[in-house]
């Protein structure tokens, strides 16, 4: 399984920058939402830093493992975030997995947030 990452950010602090850092993302159009988006981005090449709810399938991370291994994506769970609150604070359906573009400033802000106190090797590890 991707290994979750774990942090000294409250969830509640964690969850507000991260809807905040998410909603810019999302106005902006640098947000991919769903399976088959971030499937299709992929496959174009596209370079993404993947957002997996804390409930997301082992579909969701089989389909990532390939890319991850290749370096095409970073892959990140989101311990705080499940599909529930993704419907609820983003109005985008119960989806599990969102990708953002890893040359984007936005994403290197969420990198920074969820991964504070965190080692650089427990980060993206074996899905």
């Amino acid at each position: 399984m991707i290994r979750k990452l774990f942090t000294e950010i409250t969830e509640e602090i964690s969850l507000d920058k991260i809807k905040d850092i998410l909603g810019l993302a999302l106005k902006a159009g640098f947000l991919v939402k769903g399976q088959d988006s971030v499937k299709r981005e992929l496959r174009k090449g596209s370079r993404l830093l993947i957002l997996l709810t804390s409930d997301h399938s082992r579909n969701v991370a089989s389909l990532l493992e390939g890319y991850r291994r290749r370096g095409r994506c970073r892959v990140i769970v989101l311990d705080f975030l499940t599909r529930a609150h993704v419907e609820e604070v983003f109005s985008m359906g119960r989806t599990q997995i969102l990708g953002l573009p890893l040359e984007n400033g936005l994403t290197s802000r969420i990198e920074m947030l969820v991964t504070k106190g965190v080692a650089a090797h427990e980060q993206d590890q074996d899905i």
